[in-house]
């Protein structure tokens, strides 16, 4: 490039610099970037965000042309190209989408500047010389901000998740202590619903896993298993560095997870899942019930329900109180009630179990007449919801936990 191209073309930078600086102008310029990123970042047809990118691609361009003439230039940012930054950061976006918006604002940038120099520069030699002075600082430009940007968003997500994750740390702490609280306070300090049903489940990503990628996979397998479950985003807490607590809330309960789900989770990741419960106390059942899966799963398999293990938990002696009597009020049903009727019928089921279902024998020990035997044995299906014999072992092992060890009220 010779010298008067050189110096024609920082004339030219000069008078566009100029030229942008009419409100007009500028609001085209912004017009130019903004139209773009909407139509390749989805997520910027939010009108929050919308507005955060105007104020962020009008200071990149003010900025910008300040400085575009001059043989170096140096990236000079603002609080509103650090803000939209921040603001991607705190609503919970990946460092993807902010990356995004800088590739699509680099390829705006480009067509804009070369359908402008076609159409007002007609020396080649010229336009040449313009586009590549032009070009040279916006990349640079480009380039450095997005650098800065990933220090700056990195930074704030990780101090806002450190504050949020203490909050909803805390928050679900005191809901697994079964405290007393304000449900719609916590679900706003939760962002989550807490008077739905609940699916608990547990995420492990195993130490072979490289560090860098812990967090990743178990967001991965978190939103998996949530979306198996036909729930939205889940609730996840680390609990360690490897190990997450979530929760899937869903309007009734939840689907059954295929093996399309296990399919899907990364060879390095287990996870565990409990029972679909209600409100509160469904949200720590399932917890309780997610925790002992772990225990006693097969370190080999990448799911592990509660429902297939329940037995072996309780076998093992693993379950707290609270999961325990979900469990023999799930057997029951309104045959685990406390009253004197349902006592009665209970003790009557489990002696004639325990003597082979023979009335004979049951009315000998418990000195009845067989056919009442027999009477009390239907009356206690009815309250149980189906015949005995189609969950025998089931039946009786919740008879004999109530029985013994009784039931939380």
């Amino acid at each position: 490039m010779g010298s008067a191209e050189a110096k024609t073309a920082r004339q030219w930078l000069e008078d566009f610099a100029r030229t942008a600086e009419d409100r007009e102008t500028l609001d085209y310029l912004v017009t130019v970037l903004d139209d773009r990123i909407v139509e390749e970042v989805p997520e910027f047809r939010d009108p929050v965000l919308r507005g955060e990118l105007h104020a962020s691609s009008r200071s990149h361009w003010k900025g910008f042309l300040a400085v575009v003439s001059r043989d170096t230039i140096e990236f000079a940012p603002t609080p509103q190209i650090y803000g939209l930054a921040r603001t991607l950061a705190r609503r919970g976006f990946d460092l993807t989408v902010l990356l995004s918006v800088y590739r699509a604002g680099r390829k705006a940038t480009w067509d804009f500047i070369t359908e402008t120099l076609n159409e007002q520069v007609g020396d080649p030699a010229v336009r040449s010389a313009v586009l590549m002075k032009f070009w040279t600082h916006a990349a640079y430009w480009i380039d450095t901000a997005v650098e800065s940007l990933i220090v700056v968003f990195t930074a704030e997500r990780e101090q806002w998740q450190r504050g949020t994750l203490a909050r909803q740390a805390e928050a679900v702490a005191a809901v697994l202590a079964g405290q007393s609280l304000d449900v719609d306070a916590t679900v706003t300090s939760l962002g989550y619903p807490l008077r739905q049903h609940h699916t608990a489940f547990l995420v492990s990503v195993a130490e072979t896993a490289p560090d860098a990628d812990v967090q990743r996979l178990l967001e991965s397998a978190a939103r998996t298993v949530s979306a198996g479950l036909g729930a939205a985003r889940p609730l996840m807490i680390p609990c360690s560095t490897r190990t997450a607590w979530c929760w899937a809330a869903t309007p009734g309960q939840a689907l059954t997870l295929g093996d399309e789900v296990t399919a899907e989770l990364h060879p390095l990741v287990r996870v565990a899942v409990g029972g679909c419960h209600s409100g509160l106390d469904g949200f720590r059942i399932s917890h309780a019930e997610a925790l002992a899966a772990l225990s006693v799963a097969d370190p080999a398999a990448p799911l592990t329900r509660f429902a297939d293990v329940e037995i072996a938990c309780l076998a093992a002696g693993i379950l707290n109180e609270e999961a325990r009597s979900a469990f023999v009020r799930r057997e029951l049903g309104s045959l685990a009630a406390s009253d004197e009727t349902s006592e009665r019928l209970r003790e009557t089921l489990r002696v004639y179990l325990a003597n082979g279902a023979d009335a004979v024998a049951t009315g000998e020990h418990m000195r009845l007449h067989p056919n009442t035997v027999r009477y009390r044995v239907r009356q206690a299906e009815k309250s149980i919801g189906h015949p005995i014999q189609r969950r025998l072992g089931r039946t009786e092992l919740a008879l004999e936990i109530i029985a013994v060890l009784g039931i939380s009220k």
